[in-house]
């Protein structure tokens, strides 16, 4: 009896483990989030609407261009457009330098956008307001993105004469964005790109921009992050940098958040260089050069940007452009040699330049066009009705 007992015994334990490793191949077998990837492949996903993460241009390595996405975050004034005007000064470097310069609306000057715009650089959307409680836009509705990021189109439209075609990007405040509800507004208001996402885990090698045709699939920074599908939409990765001292390394999405700051020339271009040097000698990843103006202020600091640049532009298949050019260039992928910048569709004249002032909130704006009646804000962003919810 004994026997027979350890018989039945050791016949039930082939049976389960026959049964767990059935479960371990089935169809049914839940998995770990982590293991869930997006399904994306070359038969499902083809340019020039869909990219999938990981893939890269079908040109050879050598052949690719090096592009720098040099961007500059919030509104456009006369206390920073020197800056601009230095890094874009024709003949200063081998080849010229196009940027893309995310607006806000708060002390935008629409007249220097003009000029920006009509000078080859990118204009993107940063939202009206920049509100500066992240939470308002971790927990926003789609009704505030939408007034907030396709009212902020419909200024540049308005009062800068800039194509609606062309505003064709976005970033949001200090990188905060509400996951899907912010995506839907972006694909729903046909916006080609985003570019607020912030990765460490792909940064050696780095990653090229991709299409969420079939998620987000880049780790996720600041929460939330998209978990649906956006057909068509782009992500421009913010691939970050590291920045190296006697107290360890340090991490950053916008150059100017890196600590400790650089003070001289030489280590402001050392640590541009040795940033770009990840993406150059790997897989030439668009190189972000993401920043705001303000730290750029520092002449030592200026002057050592200006050397890097003067450098790298110096490299045959090294080329400083907008965002909206690496999008076309992955669509349609090409040898550096036969790269050709995107031209732009032409903006109105800004002939005469309208200085708006209003006393409700008590502020100025620089106009293309005839002044509003009322100063433009969310929710009235012609200027139509007086502003409601103004910031004191």
């Amino acid at each position: 009896m004994a026997s027979l007992g350890k018989f039945v015994a050791l016949l039930f334990f082939c049976y389960m483990l026959k049964n767990a490793a059935a479960a371990a191949f089935s169809d049914d077998y839940i998995y770990s989030d982590e293991d869930i990837k997006p399904a994306c492949d070359n038969s499902n996903c083809k340019l020039p609407n869909c990219s999938c993460f990981g893939d890269q241009p079908s040109i050879p390595l050598e052949h690719r261009p090096q592009f720098i996405m040099l961007t500059f975050d919030d509104a456009i004034t006369v206390a920073n457009i020197e800056t601009y005007r230095k890094i874009a000064k024709q003949g200063r470097f081998k080849k010229n330098v196009r940027m893309t310069f995310f607006v806000c609306h708060e002390y935008n000057d629409y007249t220097l956008t003009n000029e920006l715009y009509k000078e080859g650089h990118e204009i993107a959307v940063h939202t009206i307001s920049h509100e500066s409680n992240t939470d308002l836009w971790r927990t926003g509705s789609e009704s505030r993105w939408k007034q907030e990021t396709v009212g902020m189109r419909a200024m540049l439209t308005k009062f800068a004469g800039l194509p609606d075609k062309e505003l064709a990007g976005h970033r949001a405040p200090f990188l905060q964005t509400a996951g899907d509800t912010t995506f839907n507004v972006l694909k729903n208001e046909g916006f080609l790109y985003d570019s607020s996402m912030p990765s460490r885990s792909f940064m050696d090698p780095p990653f090229w921009p991709y299409t969420l045709d079939h998620g987000y699939s880049q780790d996720c920074q600041i929460q939330p992050c998209p978990s649906e599908d956006f057909a068509g939409l782009w992500e421009i990765p913010m691939i970050q940098y590291v920045r190296e001292s006697k107290e360890g390394e340090f991490f950053c999405s916008m150059v100017d958040a890196c600590t400790p700051q650089p003070v001289t020339p030489q280590d402001t271009k050392d640590f541009l260089m040795k940033n770009f040097r990840r993406h150059y000698r790997s897989n030439k990843a668009p190189f972000p050069v993401f920043l705001h103006e303000a730290w750029l202020r520092n002449e030592n600091r200026l002057e050592g940007f200006l050397q890097f640049f003067e450098e790298v532009l110096q490299y045959d298949n090294v080329f400083a452009v907008p965002i909206r050019d690496v999008v076309e260039y992955i669509r349609k992928p090409t040898t550096y040699t036969a790269f050709s910048q995107r031209q732009q569709a032409a903006a109105q004249l800004c002939k005469k330049k309208e200085t708006c002032s209003y006393t409700e909130p008590l502020r100025i704006m620089k106009s293309c066009t005839t002044c509003p009646k009322y100063y433009p804000w969310v929710g009235t962003p012609m200027g139509k009705i007086p502003p409601k919810d103004f910031p004191n």
